[in-house]
This record gives C-alpha cells, structure tokens and sequence, in this order.
C-alpha cells in the first residue's frame, strides 16, 4: 500500500511540474507577442510621425497669394464657331507662376504640374 502512495505522489508531482512548466512556458509566449506588438505599434507611430512633419514642413513652406483676376471673357471668345483662343501674356505669366509656385512645394507625393 505504501508504494502506491509513492506512485501517486510521483505522479502528481510530475502533473504539478508539467503544469507549471506549460503555464510558464505560455506566458513566455504571450510576454513575446506582446514586445512584437509593441515594437511594431513604435514602428507605425515613427512612420505616422515623420509623414505629418513633412507636411507640417511642406505646409509651412507653401506662401497662398491671393489675386482676384477679372477678365472679360468675352474678348477670347469673339466667334463660337472659333476653337482657338489666344490668351494674352499676362493670362500666361500668371498660370506659369501658379505651376512655379506649386512644384516648388517640396513634400508632398502629388507628381509636379506640368508647365507651357
């Protein structure tokens, strides 16, 4: 009788131990997943932080200027049937320097505006 006990102790003990094992084994794991986790939300926040500074940059960099332009456009367009218009050279001078002034923001992913 008194090795049965024996065997019931061993074998509870080699339980207790296997469960012990298993359970420090499993928060090894989680402890694990958790530092990826962490490393990769840093990772995201790096990538998210540096995409709004060369925006902040890129806006501070942009100047608006603000010109209000009234034309008669009646003066371009003196022949519906005519397909051509001429713009005078201050109507062109004033759209290169829009297209000038837009490639010159730097920061931004939208390609450059295509000039004359």
């Amino acid at each position: 009788m008194k090795i049965r006990y024996v065997l019931m102790l061993c074998a509870s003990l080699c339980a207790v131990t296997g469960l012990q094992s298993w359970r420090s084994g499993w928060n090894a794991h989680a402890d694990y997943i958790n530092v990826l986790a962490a490393k990769k939300k840093d990772k995201a926040a790096k990538a998210v932080q540096s995409g709004e500074q060369k925006a902040a940059q890129a806006t501070s960099e942009g100047k608006v200027i603000y010109r209000t332009i009234t034309r008669d456009v009646v003066k371009y367009v003196q022949n519906p049937n005519r397909t051509r218009c001429d713009f005078d050279d201050e109507s062109v001078r004033l759209r290169q320097r829009a297209i000038d002034a837009a490639n010159s923001i730097s920061g931004f992913d939208a390609g450059a505006v295509q000039g004359k």
